[in-house]
């Protein structure tokens, strides 16, 4: 069973490589995970750093931790003194250096928290909303990229929200595993969510030594929206960057194997212009100078093209010379055997000279057919084109047909104005003449029918025969040199060589003359019409 071949041009192949290139996006999904695993671990490194330069400057300060405040009413003024942009006031401090430190070491989008071990919040500083500002003044191309892409990769992100809420700042000091850690000695960071679930707080908790004992943690926090931020633009800018790559690399690489398949065509054009619909090189194959593969091909094909042509001359030449070479040898045999047939034989011999003389006429009219049609594809390139009436032509070769062949039936049909066409009337009575004698081989002794009319710019020229229809073997290779149908019966097979000359010199006169041949069944399968289309003048 033959598996089905798949045709593919050249350009989708090239364009089917490209698909290679679809793993770049997924390149860049991963890079901008690691780089966002990157830049939190990161931001709890800093936040790290921050709640341990705020502890270090509470260790072994125990006047700080000495006389904390009331939990219940430090929890009641802090609910009470609640600011409107979601973050509490700061709540009475047990000493106000406490306040003053980690004022100091606050930022606009973190939050620092001093605890004791009682839980009672000693001081809390900064927020964890960033203050408004203005927008940066966007280009034109920035407002394209918002407007195309940007639709998708806000569905696909997920956007740092800014209108989140954490009631859990409110609702006393912060506990969570890294305050127990921190309690416990120990350097702790955590990850939450914030109450309404939009946001995501990143904390870092230190302990606050007192001697050998932990008094109370810093707690500094921070939203993960700084992080989730960086993350989309990183993963806008790279995206924007494969896109353009994908862009102008299927343009490049379409623009690329448009050309290259133009070349491979146009090398196509120029081999199958080189060769005729007979197999003849009619021109040398212009090879090009380029230094790749197609070049190299190209000059591969004149070269081979090149070739050929010295070898269709050698053999185009070779029936001639064959021919000359042969006339002497067969005119020294025609002599002996004129001189022994001037000479007294016995009857017995002279049967077998008579046969003699029999193959060697044969054998002359071969070697005449063989160089006819060699002769006249040279005579062709030298005959002058007159203009000339076909009707004429056509009425005396057909009444010299019937004097030299006075059994043939012949019946024309010729109209009674000029058909004038352009070219030679000896050459168009010498392919007359071949199809007159192929019907008559064919049509053994039934009737023949030529007809000449113009139409549409055209005279065909239409010679029909009674007889055995076109083998399906044969069909569409009649006119081809050396070619022949015939399986004998015929009134002359006896006495004509047959090489399969005679369509081929037709359809060589009619393309001379601009037109061409073609040969078909009658209707019913009762013979075979053969029709000779030639332009008008």
């Amino acid at each position: 069973m033959s598996v089905p071949r798949i045709a593919l041009s050249i350009r989708a192949q090239l364009l089917l490589v490209l698909t290679v290139f679809l793993a770049l996006p997924w390149l860049g999904y991963e890079y901008v995970r690691e780089l966002e695993r990157v830049l939190r671990d990161a931001q709890e490194r800093t936040l790290a750093g921050t709640a341990q330069a705020a502890a270090t400057a509470l260790h072994d300060r125990p006047r700080l931790f000495a006389m904390p405040p009331d939990p219940i009413a430090s929890f009641a003024r802090e609910r009470a003194d609640e600011r409107t942009d979601g973050g509490p006031s700061l709540p009475p401090s047990a000493s106000p250096e406490i306040a003053q430190i980690i004022e100091g070491l606050s930022r606009t989008t973190a939050r620092i928290w001093v605890v004791d071990r009682a839980g009672v919040v000693l001081a809390r500083a900064g927020t964890l909303k960033p203050p408004p500002a203005q927008p940066p003044p966007e280009s034109l191309w920035d407002r394209i990229v918002r407007a195309t892409v940007g639709r998708l990769y806000a569905l696909v992100l997920e956007q740092p929200p800014e209108d989140f809420s954490d009631d859990a700042a409110t609702l006393g000091a912060p506990r969570g595993r890294d305050v127990e850690g921190a309690l416990a000695g120990i350097l702790t960071t955590d990850r939450r969510r914030t109450s309404d679930g939009k946001a995501v707080i990143v904390s870092a908790a230190h302990p606050v030594w007192v001697g050998d004992q932990v008094r109370g943690v810093v707690v500094a926090e921070e939203t993960g929206n700084a992080v989730l931020a960086e993350r989309n633009r990183a993963f806008e800018r790279l995206f924007n960057i494969v896109l353009a790559v994908l862009l102008v690399g299927s343009l490049a690489l379409t623009a690329y194997a448009t050309w290259l398949s133009a070349r491979i065509r146009r090398l196509r054009d120029d081999a199958e212009r080189a060769i005729d619909d007979q197999g003849r090189v009619r021109g040398a194959l212009a090879s090009s100078d380029a230094g790749d593969e197609i070049g190299d091909l190209s000059r591969s094909f004149a070269s081979v093209l090149a070739r050929l042509a010295e070898h269709a001359s050698y053999q185009e030449k070779m029936a001639s010379r064959l021919s000359h070479e042969l006339r002497t040898p067969i005119a020294v045999v025609r002599s002996s055997l004129d001189n022994l047939k001037a000479s007294p034989l016995p009857d017995d011999a002279r049967v077998y000279m008579t046969r003699a003389q029999d193959g060697l006429a044969r054998l002359t009219r071969i070697l005449t057919r063989m160089t006819e049609a060699a002769r006249l594809e040279q005579s062709l390139s030298d005959t002058e084109r007159v203009r000339f009436d076909v009707v004429p032509v056509v009425t005396g070769c057909v009444e010299g047909f019937r004097i030299v062949v006075p059994a043939a039936r012949i019946a024309l049909a010729a109209p009674a104005d000029p058909v004038v066409v352009a070219g030679s009337p000896d050459l168009v009575a010498q392919m007359l003449d071949k199809l007159l004698a192929n019907a008559v081989e064919f049509a053994a002794g039934g009737a023949i029918d030529v007809s000449l009319a113009a139409a549409d710019g055209v005279a065909r020229l239409c010679v029909a025969n009674d007889g055995p229809p076109l083998p399906e073997a044969a069909a569409g290779r009649l006119f081809e040199s050396m070619v022949s149908v015939r399986k004998g019966g015929g009134p002359t097979d006896r006495d004509e060589p047959h090489l399969g000359l005679g369509l081929y010199i037709v359809r060589a006169i009619a393309q001379f003359h601009g037109g061409d041949a073609r040969a078909d069944d009658k209707p019913g399968g009762t013979g075979v019409v053969v029709t000779v289309a030639l332009p008008l003048a």
